[in-house]
């Protein structure tokens, strides 16, 4: 009887022992910049292939960056859900534009096996011979851009990706990013009618 009584209280401290202990504050903030750091890292890295793969036209490269059941969401579009229609989507592209793309980040944070980024994106788009009929001759399109990663076995993947434009295709800029016009109209208060 003794003997099992040892066993349960030798089983009871390596349970105890086998617990996450749990982090101050100052431990969970020294973590979690190590594991940023090392985040940023690892997607300044695909950011790099990323843009050359789009200017290449790879289509299964791009695809590849994503979760199995990866979602990208492209502006005034349904969301793309998994590998495949993500491969699909940018072959669509590829075969539609010669593309230069420019990603900059501007934050990243990662915790454990997840890592969010936000940043600005620049784009450039010529249209190729056999594109549909009515497509500009070229595309400028800026914007800004929230990518949800995992960390799966050890590497980095999108697991949801949206951005959208600072500005939609043919619109003039808003009025927050140019200069307010001079009006012409009096000071005076508008007389009030009886």
């Amino acid at each position: 009887m003794r003997s099992v009584a040892s066993l349960c209280g030798a089983l009871m401290i390596i349970a105890a022992a086998c617990q996450p202990s749990k982090e101050t504050p100052e431990q969970a903030k020294a973590r979690m910049d190590q594991e940023s750091d090392a985040f940023k890292q690892a997607i300044a890295a695909i950011g790099r292939k990323y843009e050359a793969w789009t200017a290449a036209g790879q289509a299964d490269s791009l695809a590849s960056v994503f979760t199995e059941q990866g979602r990208e969401m492209p502006p005034g579009e349904p969301a793309v859900v998994g590998r495949k229609a993500i491969h699909d989507y940018e072959a669509r592209n590829a075969s539609m534009f010669e593309s230069k793309l420019a990603i900059h980040t501007e934050a990243a944070m990662a915790s454990g096996p997840l890592g969010v980024e936000r940043g600005s994106y620049s784009f450039e788009g010529k249209t190729k011979h056999g594109a549909p009929k009515g497509m500009p001759a070229s595309i400028h399109d800026e914007g800004k851009y929230l990518i949800h990663w995992h960390n799966v076995n050890g590497q980095w993947l999108i697991a949801d990706m949206i951005w959208n434009a600072n500005k939609m295709m043919g619109m003039p800029s808003s009025p927050a990013t140019k200069p307010a016009a001079k009006s012409t109209k009096s000071s005076k208060p508008a007389k009030k009618k009886a």
